[in-house]
């Protein structure tokens, strides 16, 4: 997800439990939320479905820009017409990042100098409704298969790293088949289920807005949210997979990342605290652990 507002699974804030702090505007949405939920719920439904998969374009800081320096742009045209940015650097065996929901390629870009480094080449890009790729509306469905044409495009993958949503979309892509040897998740969404439960209580909305608004997307999409679980995909995982996720995470609970690791055999969890969950990814220590784990094999315990 992206650094702040509010999209699928992208409250601003402590998503269970209100606070004195917060500001004003926060509780009179969420009377109102209330209000609405008891005398008009379908109407509730349509709107907490539009925050839900309706990313938010933030302005890219000074940092992302130096990152972005001697990318080589092209672009892909995905299935059903859209034309996407794809950013490269480097030469060698390709890792892809993935970004979250609200993120751009260029949130992901910091990873791309010490990976070309070791001797890899470096893909991001901008999903629909994000950076600079055209739409509105997205779903984690439809992520994963923007991730599935992408690892297909690129040919089989040596790795990814993945961000919040983003992980969940490559967990999702790789159970439908996406070619991707080792992964690195930060602050991985797990179910999207409970993030839709957990953003309906942030703002207001009752748990039966909450399950009319899971049924419209369900109906919609034509995918049941218990068939994007993780814990579920992971199961039949065989690749390699190392998951950063602070304790401490506001937007994607930490549980999330434990669950997934307890889930998938052999994966690796680090535990931070303090860093969030956008600030994990420009964390030093993080990414010499990434590049470790993709340049080789690792012995051992990888401990927290």
């Amino acid at each position: 997800m992206g650094e702040s507002g509010m999209s699928i699974a992208d409250p601003s804030g402590p998503l269970d439990q209100p606070t004195q702090a917060e500001p004003l505007t926060i509780r009179l949405t969420r009377a109102a939320a209330a209000i609405a939920s008891r005398g008009a719920p379908d109407l509730s439904a349509g709107l907490l479905e539009r925050i839900f998969t309706t990313p938010r374009r933030y302005s890219v800081p000074a940092r992302e820009r130096d990152w972005m320096v001697g990318a080589r742009t092209d672009h892909l045209e995905l299935a059903g017409g859209l034309r996407i940015p794809l950013y490269r650097w480097g030469s060698g065996p390709t890792v892809l990042l993935i970004h979250g929901m609200s993120g751009r390629g260029s949130q992901m870009a910091g990873f791309t100098a010490p990976l070309v480094a070791a001797g890899f080449s470096v893909v991001a890009f901008d999903a629909p409704g994000h950076g600079a790729a055209p739409g509105r509306r997205f779903s984690l469905p439809e992520y994963a298969q923007v991730v599935l044409q992408i690892a297909a495009h690129l040919g089989p993958l040596a790795g990814a790293v993945a961000h919040s949503v983003g992980a969940a979309a490559a967990t999702v892509a790789m159970g439908a088949g996406a070619e991707i040897d080792r992964l690195v998740y930060f602050a991985p969404l797990e179910d999207m289920a409970d993030q839709l439960l957990r953003l309906a209580r942030f703002l207001g909305f009752s748990t039966r807005v909450a399950g009319r608004t899971q049924h419209r997307l369900e109906t919609r999409l034509g995918v049941p949210m218990e068939a994007l679980r993780g814990r579920d995909i992971a199961r039949t995982m065989t690749r390699r997979l190392l998951v950063f996720h602070d304790r401490y995470d506001r937007m994607v609970p930490f549980s999330d990342g434990a669950t997934l690791v307890r889930h998938w055999p052999g994966a690796r969890l680090i535990t931070t605290e303090g860093l969030g969950h956008a600030r994990i990814l420009r964390d030093p220590d993080a990414l010499e652990r990434t590049v470790r784990f993709f340049a080789g094999p690792m012995s051992g315990h990888e401990s927290s």
